[in-house]
């Protein structure tokens, strides 16, 4: 790789505007470093895509090396936190991409303070 990249990360705003909450981007992006330079390691950082099944296989297909998807909360704060997203959405998301491609890490994260 011309930069001299170990591992990439690649994250988004919510693209609900999008017919595919954004997939597609992230699809593209995995593609075209992995043309570039096949040892990096490639990370996304992902919405929830409003639990839209067709762009969680778009992602699982293009099996970035790492899915990250964070949950943010516990489920009783979930609503003042996250008014748009669900929980349990979170949860199956995770547990759909390792479910379609065991081989993916999938990790997540919470806010503290």
């Amino acid at each position: 790789s011309s930069l001299k990249l170990q591992h990439v990360v690649i994250t988004s705003v919510d693209r609900d505007d999008l017919e595919d909450g954004g997939a597609g981007h992230f699809v593209e992006c995995i593609e075209e470093i992995r043309k570039r330079d096949s040892n990096v390691t490639i990370e996304i950082l992902t919405p929830d895509f409003l639990n839209k099944h067709d762009a969680i296989d778009k992602i699982a297909k293009a099996f970035p090396d790492v899915y990250n998807h964070n949950v943010e909360t516990v489920p009783r704060l979930y609503a003042k936190i996250r008014p748009k997203a669900r929980y349990f959405h979170s949860l199956y998301l995770l547990k759909t991409i390792k479910q379609k491609n065991p081989r993916i890490f999938t990790k997540s994260g919470i806010m503290v303070g």
